[in-house]
């Protein structure tokens, strides 16, 4: 039996959330999955993050920076090589924006795991390729901090960074909510 990840590919939004912890090559680096993430994903949408000013009172737009990470291994660059992908990317851009699409046709045709936090794209990659294993950023967050059994104050931080780098910010609809509700309250 083959013990080898799966290989994740990041939409945008992942990306940025991911990237926004401070923390991507860890958490790429736990293994879990081989991270993924298609150029145009890359080049067109991922392009930065909020951080703190020297003055910490200004937030300051930040270039995302993965040249390291793809030379390293961790992060695998991936393009539409086929007639069959580009076929599904056009199904797929009909309903939900470009990035998501490719990601989606991506998935489809390698047969790899898709990690999203938008709800219209889980629902309509759900109902079309329902073999397509959906993966979400707070699914991806748990598990690296089970895996590699990040402290709560360390975990804290990590979810902080990501809220005021990224904006992101689950709803009580995300079936790990309460998790991070919990992580967050946690006296300091």
């Amino acid at each position: 039996m083959d013990s080898s990840p799966t290989t994740l590919i990041l939409d945008a939004s992942t990306l940025l959330n991911l990237y926004a912890t401070g923390r991507l090559r860890d958490i790429a680096a736990a293994g879990l999955f081989d991270f993924a993430v298609s150029e145009y994903v890359m080049s067109e949408e991922a392009l930065f993050v909020w951080e703190r000013g020297p003055d910490d009172a200004e937030l300051q737009r930040v270039p995302l920076e993965l040249d390291a990470l793809i030379e390293a291994g961790l992060l695998d660059v991936l393009r539409l090589d086929t007639s069959e992908e580009v076929g599904t990317f056009v199904d797929f851009a009909i309903s939900i924006d470009d990035g998501e699409a490719i990601t989606a046709a991506l998935a489809v045709h390698r047969e790899c795991a898709l990690a999203t936090d938008d709800r219209k794209a889980r629902r309509v990659i759900a109902d079309r390729s329902p073999a397509v294993r959906l993966v979400s950023t707070l699914d991806l967050l748990k598990a690296w901090a089970e895996e590699v059994q990040v402290p709560a104050s360390e975990l804290r931080e990590v979810l902080g960074a990501m809220s005021s780098g990224a904006s992101y910010v689950p709803g009580p609809g995300n079936p790990h909510y309460d998790w991070w509700q919990e992580v967050m309250q946690q006296k300091r």
